[in-house]
């Protein structure tokens, strides 16, 4: 602050200087001290808390904003401590429905806009993010790409890293897999660790799979935290290892009932937050962001005061946001005035001091922001042809290394027979056999590899995608290789998104031709995009989650095996395995 703010703060609180908000009357949630007091008054001047206690007395100007808040309760803003709000929906559009049900502050990663158009992107990015009607702090791209001995996406170097994790609003490193640092012990991004640790800043971490001495060997390493604990023993692992952890309530995973009953086990719970990780607008918009988290911390057993700090005090605490996490003297006035405790009815949203969301609404609309050109411009891949998707061989049948889709996240090994014609391995749509591939969105001559899928359910047609975790390369499934072509062709014509085609025939789209992976549309239209793209592909046979499968299954950093466009990769063995087998034991059979 500077010295005319604490002047004017002092006097304010002193009542000889009228405040610039003052609300009267309110139910304070001190989180602190866990305390409930009612028949609060809050003193506001310059975006911040002058006084706050029973009955303020001092000079009221006609300029002064006065709101009554008796029957209301008070508490801090939230703060999101980790989340993705670099793909999908743009930041304006986010803040939109996140703001008004109290989410004030958020944490995000820039991993996926860094890989899919490197330092560049991550720069416009923060461009809008900085102008957004809501408090945001980054996390410097870490694993970009996540494995590149393995993968290959646009890059953040070196030099990118040291000038943007030298800015106050970087708060540390993203999430870095667990088997970089220690399987790998990778240079560069030890070299990292430590200019950040130098810094006093946080490392954040991805445990998924890491267990005993491989998770100990990494939280040595100086990680800070992690939001992958999908049950109560691996979140208590990490708690007891000094590890904080982040439970997670987004739409693919919401791990708060699985989590939740370490409550009676532990009675210090200054190092558990919550997280919303990832949100669709499906979700933002139905069921809410951080406050559901909250309500729904409550719902499995979670005092409202404990949950109500998991997303204030805590994660403030936890990245060293001094002016943040609790209403007290001097502290930044982002304010929640709640109707009830139950719902978090959200009657009033102030920030930074000022009344920004009234019942469910902003009162000003988000600053519109357009990215450059070149955003919309950012394949180098040329079309394809179908035999660009032909797998060579010679014989009438062989065996198969396929992906088995377990869930939305998670595969499997499954060996498959399929026929060959004319010297190209086929796929066998009626018996839940397709091909996939996974290609280079960064050369203009095609750096593809393909391999086989089960377990999708598609019967025809082909769908497409240039938003894949993390790499944001364009990834494809099809029953034939022309329906593939097609869809790859039709998503690089409209300059990324989702696409499903059947023959010539675009069926549906998900427009995002910023970088590959966002849209400029409001979030309305993208959810009815998504909507409309789920119900095409369930037409074409789909029994999964298109816009999430389509998301993940290319995805390295979870098990078991997954297709980069170097290869068949298997993860827990971190090596390339071949696609095809000979023609002995045909059978369908599984390996877990």
């Amino acid at each position: 602050m500077e010295k005319e703010e604490i002047q004017r703060l002092i006097a304010t609180a002193l009542g000889e200087v009228p405040p610039e908000v003052l609300i009267r009357g309110g139910t304070l949630l001190n989180v602190l001290t866990e305390e409930v007091i009612p028949g609060v008054d809050v003193a506001i001047s310059g975006g911040r808390i002058a006084y706050i206690g029973h009955r303020f007395e001092g000079e009221v100007s006609k300029d002064t904003l006065v709101i009554d808040a008796g029957g209301l309760f008070m508490a801090p803003g939230f703060i999101d401590p980790h989340c993705h709000l670099d793909f999908v929906f743009q930041v304006r559009e986010y803040s939109r429905f996140a703001l008004p049900r109290g989410t004030t502050t958020v944490v995000t990663e820039a991993a996926m806009v860094a890989n899919a158009a490197g330092p560049q992107a991550v720069g416009w990015f923060l461009r809008e993010a900085m102008g957004a009607p809501l408090r945001v702090f980054l996390l410097c791209p870490s694993v970009i790409p996540p494995f590149p001995q393995f993968e290959q996406s646009a890059g953040f170097p070196r030099k990118a890293f040291e000038e943007l994790i030298a800015e106050d609003f970087c708060l540390g490193l993203g999430e870095t897999y667990w088997p970089r640092v220690v399987m790998d012990r990778d240079g560069d991004i030890l070299g990292r660790f430590a200019e950040v640790l130098k810094r006093g800043k946080r490392l954040e971490g991805h445990t998924a799979g890491a267990k005993g001495r491989k998770l100990q060997a990494y939280i040595s390493s100086g990680i800070g935290s992690c939001h992958e604990a999908t049950s109560q023993q691996e979140a208590l692992e990490l708690l007891r290892l000094g590890s904080a952890v982040m439970i997670r309530q987004g739409y693919i995973r919401q791990e708060l009932p699985a989590v939740a009953p370490l409550r009676g086990r532990i009675r210090d719970l200054r190092n558990l937050m919550l997280c919303t990780d990832l949100l669709d607008p499906e979700t933002l918009m139905e069921r809410g962001g951080l406050d559901w988290a909250v309500r729904e911390a409550v719902a499995q057993g979670f005092s409202p005061m404990e949950a109500i700090k998991m997303a204030t005090l805590n994660p403030a605490t936890y990245f060293g946001l001094k002016d943040l996490g609790l209403l007290a003297p001097g502290k930044r006035a982002d304010i929640l005035l709640l109707e009830g405790l139950g719902e978090l009815r959200m009657k009033m949203v102030f920030l930074d001091g000022q009344l920004v969301a009234e019942d469910g609404r902003l009162l000003l609309d988000p600053p519109s922001f357009s990215y450059p050109p070149e955003a919309m411009d950012s394949f180098r891949l040329r079309p394809l042809s179908p035999h660009h998707f032909r797998v060579p061989y010679q014989g009438k049948r062989v065996r198969v290394r396929a992906l088995e889709v377990k869930n939305d996240t998670i595969t499997a090994e499954s060996w498959v027979e399929l026929p060959v014609r004319s010297g190209n391995v086929c796929a066998d749509p009626e018996r839940d056999i397709l091909k996939v591939a996974q290609i280079l969105r960064h050369s203009s001559d095609p750096v593809l590899s393909v391999g086989f899928v089960k377990g999708l359910g598609l019967k025809e047609g082909a769908l497409a995608t240039s938003l894949t975790w993390d790499t944001n390369n364009i990834f494809v499934v099809g029953a034939t290789e022309e329906d593939m072509a097609q869809a790859v062709n039709a998503l690089l014509r409209g300059r990324g998104g989702f696409f499903a085609v059947k023959g010539r025939e675009v069926l549906g789209v998900i427009h995002l031709p910023i970088y590959g992976i966002i849209s400029p549309k409001p979030m309305e239209e993208i959810r009815r995009e998504i909507r409309e793209f789920e119900e095409v592909a369930r037409r074409l046979g789909m029994r999964r989650r298109a816009f999430v499968v389509l998301q993940t299954l290319p995805f390295s950093g979870l098990p078991h095996l997954r297709l980069t466009e170097k290869g068949l990769l298997d993860v827990k063995k971190r090596s390339f395995v071949p696609l095809l087998g000979d023609a002995q034991g045909i059978g369908d059979h599984t390996h877990l």
